[in-house]
């Protein structure tokens, strides 16, 4: 809450200099910015953010967003993808002015940066290798999983920027460890600052600018920075964009994940069909960017090479608003509930003759087949929403992720391989079952079978059942979407798909529950 009976005192202003209403809550509303009243009364409280509303920037420079093209590259992929896997060299790499290699990480006790894992090393001169005249490659540090509950580096950033000597100590290894692979700019992915539940504190705010000051001082113009910041205001509120923008080359704001199956367990918004990139959400989602004073152009948009499905509780409902009763089946490839790469939906839309279907008013397209449902974007919806992005002057765009996209090819070939033992999985060189005579579906252990020990709770790829109650205490998109349910260890899916009742199973990220 922000105003006069505020925390601290009545001190809380609204992040991003949002309005204050006098109910207490902060947005951009004729109710929450109308009509300022010095005593808080209604509707503005003056002095806790501003009292006027902002509109977004108009511009009539055509396709500024051509200024930047920033592809991500999930180094991950190369070693848990079933197939599709994309090394380095098999990247596209036309029309990108910038590659970021996602992710390393960095000790929460020395605060060195490190590799996220020992494989990786192999993977970054090759990555580095890409850049020339025209694109540079940058190391991305941190990603969501970093900050997760219950692991070491839950408080890592916060801990970091929290201290000066620490901050100096980050700083000098970042630098080394470009210089030691070849890197040319850092983008720095906390997820997030200020938010408890990612181990996050207030103070956060003010010392991530402090870290970025002191990194930009560093640095010089020998090395790029960027910023990965939030697209919903929970999380934006505790960035300070308008006070890094001077130092950082550019913000990346990732305008994807609005929506996913985790809709079902918030009751604002329960089972229902939404689009996870809607450019209706994702416009009234920038504007705190615009309160805060934000130049366009140090901003990229973000595209997703991927899209975000369900099963549908009603086979003859399917589309936006419809009912669904859990996450769309895994793909091949990816092999997680609720999500395709482009790859593998146009794949998909190729074998099974679909005709996709645009919602022109959210910039987005749908399939649907077999009682499934998927939103995603292409080369059209990405170009109708860059021309809506080129109106505000916005300066870029950033995909997640380029290992996705169908222009890589099929890297380490579309078809994942078929048991040849009744052994399937990640941990068998994901073999999926296939004909095999037990049955098509690869339990949670790894074998293959049928019934609901090996398609239901955990199971990892073949005629899986969506949804169900877990019975091994497994659960959300990387188990078929399975929830906890009477779980004796609790009824919340942690982001890592166990069921448990602490705040790391029941905080941010939890998925259902």
């Amino acid at each position: 809450m922000c105003g006069r009976d505020s925390d601290l005192g009545g001190t809380i202003k609204c992040g991003m200099n949002l309005c204050c209403a006098y109910s207490g809550w902060c947005g951009t509303t004729e109710g929450h910015c109308g009509n300022p009243d010095p005593n808080g009364l209604a509707p503005c409280q003056e002095g806790f953010g501003l009292c006027e509303r902002v509109s977004a920037p108009t511009c009539n420079k055509a396709k500024s967003t051509d200024g930047r093209r920033i592809g991500y590259y999930q180094a991950s992929n190369s070693r848990d993808r079933i197939c599709n896997k994309v090394t380095p060299a098999q990247i596209n790499t036309t029309g990108y002015t910038h590659l970021y290699f996602a992710f390393a990480a960095f000790s929460p006790i020395t605060w060195e940066v490190v590799p996220a894992s020992p494989d990786d090393v192999a993977l970054f001169t090759e990555f580095t290798g890409l850049k020339k005249d025209g694109l540079e490659t940058w190391i991305a540090i941190g990603g969501f999983d970093f900050s997760d509950p219950g692991t070491a580096t839950h408080t890592a950033w916060s801990n970091m920027t929290a201290s000066a000597a620490a901050r100096k100590a980050f700083i000098a290894s970042v630098m080394s460890f470009m210089d030691l692979y070849g890197f040319q700019g850092v983008d720095l992915d906390w997820e997030y600052p200020g938010a408890p539940e990612r181990g996050g504190q207030r103070a956060d705010t003010q010392n991530l600018v402090l870290l970025v000051k002191e990194m930009r001082a560093a640095f010089g113009t020998k090395y790029g920075i960027s910023m990965a910041i939030a697209p919903d205001y929970w999380y934006l509120r505790w960035f300070d964009p308008s006070a890094m923008q001077d130092s950082v080359d550019w913000f990346g704001f990732m305008s994807y994940d609005l929506h996913g199956f985790w809709d079902a367990d918030v009751k604002t918004l329960g089972s229902i069909v939404r689009g996870q990139t809607d450019i209706q959400e994702i416009s009234n989602n920038t504007l705190p960017l615009w309160y805060d004073g934000l130049d366009p152009a140090k901003i990229n948009f973000g595209v997703a090479y991927y899209g975000r499905g369900y099963t549908l509780s009603d086979p003859s409902c399917t589309d936006v608003g419809c009912p669904f009763a859990g996450p769309s089946k895994p793909a091949p490839c990816t092999g997680s509930a609720g999500v395709m790469s482009s790859r593998e939906i146009q794949t998909l839309i190729k074998e099974k003759n679909l005709t996709p279907k645009l919602l022109e008013k959210s910039m987005m397209k749908q399939i649907t087949w077999d009682g499934q449902w998927m939103g995603y974007d292409d080369d059209e919806t990405i170009a109708m929403k860059k021309a809506w992005a080129d109106g505000l002057c916005v300066g870029g765009t950033m995909a997640w992720s380029i290992d996705f996209s169908a222009d890589n090819g099929a890297g380490s070939g579309d078809t994942p391989p078929e048991t040849t033992d009744g052994s399937c999985g990640p941990t068998n060189g994901g073999a999926v079952c296939g004909s095999w005579a037990t049955g098509s579906c690869c339990s949670s252990s790894g074998w293959c079978g049928s019934g609901e020990a090996y398609c239901g709770s955990g199971c990892q790829s073949g005629e899986c059942i969506v949804g169900g109650t877990t019975t091994d205490g497994t659960c959300g998109a990387l188990y078929s979407g399975t929830l906890c349910g009477d779980w004796a260890g609790g009824d919340c899916c942690s982001s890592s798909g166990w069921c448990g009742s602490s705040d790391a199973h029941c905080g941010t990220g939890c998925q259902s529950g």
